[in-house]
């Protein structure tokens, strides 16, 4: 659970939501409980085992003496013929006592009988009955001398004195007699009927409380969840925005967004889980346990037995969720990846009509995500039962003793009917706990996802960082070698290039020449293993990133443009331009044109992937973003491969002003947007092979001639 763990500060963080938390989970469970312990002495007025008052005063004394009695009871003998009824006439006689406690101080044992009372010095009254006996010692005050006359069973010598110091009333003592106050000690006719409305009413009340607070407490636990999820998913945001370029060349695009998406939604799962039924569910147990330990501590504790070999069950169980989950949120990855190419080049798979190859495709990616889906489903749905068994075992095993007890008359039947409710409403809060553990090892899967995002290592200043000026004199590439992570061989190897400032260098080759890589290392988008790259003789290394590609402008060969105005995709990295600024860049770039006769003009929002424009008009905007930011460095990836021929000109010939005085980098296929260029490096395999003006490669360089002659053979 190290990852899960990691995100408890964000939650910690919100401690007036998780103090109301823990106090109405602690409520509902106080109320949940006292709901049903509220049928015991229901149960015991309407069999008639004992008048009310008499078994509120039993408890009372049993708590500031720790002396407890035989109770009158209705029960049924199992061994003879007919129920007997022993009267309320038999005086109380001890059953058990407490160690440590005044009962036990004063000597009293076991079925010691009570014959008087007396209070303050008076000479005891003997012939008073059961119930008044209870009533008078129950009520007599704290710390004063109390005499009993006893009778000791097995003793022929007459009864005898002993003296008896109270304790002082439990806290629940007011509260009980205030509520006791409403029962009368004469029961009438109409007593039971009263008493049953009377628990209707409060078992009403109680529920209403109890739910309103319930809805308090899962409200909140949302709001702390997804607070919680928002830090979290705002910290890996800001880190993933920093990650070199390699991680997203090891990890994938897709993965990083599944990761996002799907792990961040199990760990709202995980948050909900233990700040919902991991609180509420144990402290029902608690108080439910505590309840029915009050009413028969040996029964409970047969029922109670099975929770370790349950923990040990949920142990596995979540190991085994762990790994499940890890692997079935790759395969989400997988599948989201697969919709990701799909979906974007539609056009292409419709144009080819690979419709069944991508259909036979996603199926194999989605049938695996299923089969691990299986996993996860099997193991979550084998929690429940398997918990729920090892509670209806042990329950039933204390059931059988339960039943030697009650025909023995070692319990009475009211107290095995609230134990049976007690222990039920707490063996099914130990079944809905059976798939908290195994869901934290989901979240915790999905933790670890996610914090591999932000532990990853993001670009950095180095130590020392100096602030690099604008090229002015000389861009230099020396002995630079570079080889992308997992890669056999290397991309480019000893490279060795010098560019005046204001040049116009074309970079041309076959695919997978290294074009692409080569200028990558320009703004630091990927560090060379060997060899050093300088600006005005400074090494690029060792400056700060923010000096570095401050002074750089790029148009890439796949168009970027967010799903914003036109004027922010142009003003991007470029906060201050102003209307005037944005529109001189547009015009530049051939873009002012098509741009006013959109309905909102440079206010039209452009759609996911620039889905409202053109590939050429995409471009146009990719351009006029790269002149407002007004670099020193441009660099251009086949920057013109999707604008029309009528257009290619005029950019050309817009590109060729906005480059006067400054370095720009070209890579094109095309041929004719480069003849003109102040030198073409030559690429084959990840080196230089040769470099001039256009003139000169066509008679000194093969491969060039070779790659011009394919575009110009008719």
């Amino acid at each position: 659970m190290i990852y899960f763990r990691r995100i408890l500060p964000y939650i910690f963080a919100q401690k007036k939501d998780l103090i109301a938390v823990f106090v109405c989970a602690a409520l509902v469970a106080f109320l949940f409980t006292f709901s049903i312990v509220m049928m015991l002495p229901f149960m015991k007025v309407m069999i008639g085992e004992e008048p009310l008052h008499s078994w509120v005063d039993r408890i009372l004394i049993t708590s500031r003496s720790g002396i407890s009695f035989y109770d009158i009871q209705l029960r049924e003998d199992f061994s003879e013929d007919s129920p007997q009824i022993l009267s309320d006439s038999i005086l109380p006689q001890i059953s058990s006592i407490k160690r440590k406690s005044t009962g036990f101080d004063a000597d009293l044992i076991p079925r010691d009988k009570i014959l008087a009372i007396s209070i303050n010095d008076q000479p005891p009254i003997k012939n008073r009955n059961r119930a008044e006996i209870i009533k008078n010692l129950a009520q007599a005050p704290t710390n004063q001398p109390i005499t009993l006359l006893i009778e000791r069973a097995g003793l022929e010598s007459q009864p005898f004195s002993v003296n008896l110091t109270l304790d002082a009333e439990p806290f629940y003592a007011p509260l009980l007699k205030k509520f006791i106050s409403f029962v009368p000690r004469d029961q009438s006719k109409n007593f039971k009927r009263n008493c049953l409305i009377l628990l209707v009413v409060i078992i009403l009340i109680t529920s209403i409380v109890r739910c309103l607070l319930r809805f308090i407490q899962e409200y909140l636990t949302k709001r702390i969840s997804f607070k919680s999820i928002m830090q979290l998913r705002q910290e890996a945001y800001s880190k993933a925005v920093r990650l070199p370029l390699t991680f997203f060349s090891n990890e994938g695009v897709s993965d990083t967004i599944s990761r996002f998406v799907q792990d961040s939604n199990r760990i709202n799962q995980g948050i909900s889980t233990v700040f919902g039924k991991a609180i509420l569910e144990p402290m029902k147990v608690i108080a439910l346990a505590g309840a029915a330990f009050t009413i028969n501590s040996k029964m409970t504790a047969i029922v109670i037995m099975g929770a370790p070999v349950a923990g040990i069950i949920i142990n596995k169980l979540g190991s085994k969720m762990k790994k499940a989950t890890r692997r079935t949120l790759e395969s989400w990855s997988k599948l989201l990846s697969h919709l990701q190419g799909t979906l974007l080049g539609i056009r292409i798979v419709k144009g080819y009509h690979q419709e069944n190859y991508e259909q036979n495709r996603f199926t194999i990616i989605n049938q695996k995500l299923l089969k691990q889906q299986f996993r996860v489903g099997k193991i979550d749905a084998a929690s429940g039962p398997i918990l729920e068994s090892l509670g209806i075992t042990a329950a039933c095993i204390g059931m059988i003793f339960a039943s030697y007890w009650l025909t023995s008359g070692q319990m009475r039947m009211s107290d095995f009917s609230t134990l049976v409710m007690l222990l039920g409403a707490m063996a099914e809060s130990g079944r809905k706990l059976g798939n908290v553990y195994p869901r934290l090892q989901t979240a915790n899967a999905s933790a670890q996802r996610i914090y591999q995002i932000i532990d990853a290592p993001i670009e950095t200043d180095p130590a020392g960082a100096f602030h690099l000026s604008r090229l002015n004199k000389l861009l230099e590439f020396k002995e630079v070698t570079f080889t992308y992570p997992n890669s056999t061989g290397a991309t480019l190897e000893n490279i060795n290039l010098q560019v005046q400032a204001g040049q116009t260098v074309a970079v041309v080759g076959p695919n997978g020449s290294g074009k692409t890589t080569l200028l990558s290392l320009i703004p630091k988008f990927f560090v060379p293993e060997q060899g050093v790259i300088k600006i005005d003789g400074q090494d690029i290394g060792k400056a700060s990133l923010s000096s570095l590609r401050e002074q750089i402008g790029i148009v890439t060969q796949q168009t970027v443009v967010f799903n914003d105005t036109i004027a922010a995709n142009i003003a991007y990295g470029n906060e201050h331009a102003s209307e005037e600024d944005i529109y001189a860049a547009s015009k530049q770039a051939y873009a002012h044109e098509f741009i006013e006769q959109q309905r909102q003009g440079y206010q039209t929002i452009i759609g996911e992937q620039g889905a409202t424009l053109s590939g050429g008009q995409l471009q146009r905007i990719a351009i006029a973003r790269a002149i407002l930011r007004n670099p020193a460095i441009l660099i251009f990836d086949e920057a013109t491969s999707q604008i029309d021929s009528d257009s290619e000109a005029k950019i050309q010939k817009a590109v060729l002003e906005f480059a006067r005085g400054r370095t720009s980098f070209i890579i094109a296929h095309r041929l004719t947007t480069i003849i003109n260029a102040d030198r073409i490096v030559v690429l084959e395999q990840g080196k230089i092979i040769a470099q001039g003006t256009h003139k000169e490669l066509i008679d000194s360089c093969e491969l060039y001639r070779k790659l011009y002659e394919m575009q110009f053979a008719e």
